[in-house]
């Protein structure tokens, strides 16, 4: 999968810029010989798992965990995984990184320098974007809508990815959004990088730090003001709530 030229590049990039283990939960579906009516089955999940594989043989600080997705219920809720290929990145702190598809392409460099962020704990958010991150008074998940030609994609990456490794108070997941036009069309992704932040804003293109921090300080006070939701509470059929989507 990886040229063994690029691996070599790579195995010494890790040897010298990897300090601590980095741990990745990869989650596929099993490989049958046989299509399965009325399931479509995952194009991208072998490549990816033979990539990651190479990927983990090239550094002992690595360690590849391999999930089947209809088998493994209690680690598909623990990372919160919806969709295979899905890749979970995390270091030595409760932070990590979701990767949903196969990082290809443009997305390919970034995947590795998160591997690499996640290994060293090296935060290269200001002081005050990681100080308000923190301090984050709720839970906020922010999806990145991506594609492997895309030349802006991997810097939003890496910036989502950094406010998750600061903050366990933040769900980072980036999307392929070729392997799953699903999604593509239900949040309207018309170009990428877009990201959406705890449902209520959408950003398109690249952002500054200081623009994309204050975006998920305002969203999380938000969500942190309104009242607890009342699950027990019949749901009326017909009843339309507003979307919260907004473009700042």
């Amino acid at each position: 999968m990886i040229p063994l030229k690029d691996q070599e590049a790579i195995r010494e990039k890790f040897g010298l810029e990897m300090v601590g283990p980095v741990k990745i939960e990869y989650f596929t579906e099993r490989d049958v010989p046989i299509d399965v009516p009325g399931k479509t089955p995952c194009v991208y999940c072998k490549q990816t798992q033979t990539m990651l594989q190479e990927l983990a043989g090239l550094n002992d600080l690595i360690r590849l965990n391999v999930h089947i997705f209809d088998e493994a219920k209690e680690e598909r809720e623990k990372w919160g995984i919806e969709r295979v290929p899905a890749i979970v990145v995390r270091g030595m702190t409760g932070g990590s990184a979701k990767y949903y598809g196969m990082p290809a392409g443009t997305e390919f460099p970034a995947f590795l320098e998160t591997l690499v962020d996640f290994s060293r704990l090296e935060v290269l958010l200001t002081p005050e974007s990681a100080q308000a991150l923190v301090d984050l008074p709720a839970d906020v998940t922010v999806k990145v809508f991506v594609t492997p030609t895309c030349g802006y994609c991997p810097g939003q990456m890496r910036l989502a990815y950094q406010s998750a490794m600061v903050s366990e108070k933040v769900r980072a997941e980036v999307i392929e959004v070729n392997e799953f036009p699903e999604l593509g069309e239900a949040y309207k992704v018309q170009a990428v990088p877009l990201t959406v932040i705890g449902e209520r804003v959408v950003i398109p293109g690249a952002t500054p730090e200081k623009d994309y921090v204050e975006q998920l300080v305002k969203v999380a006070t938000e969500i942190a003001a309104e009242p607890a939701k009342d699950t027990t509470a019949p749901v009326r059929r017909g009843e339309q709530r507003p979307s919260g989507l907004i473009i700042p």
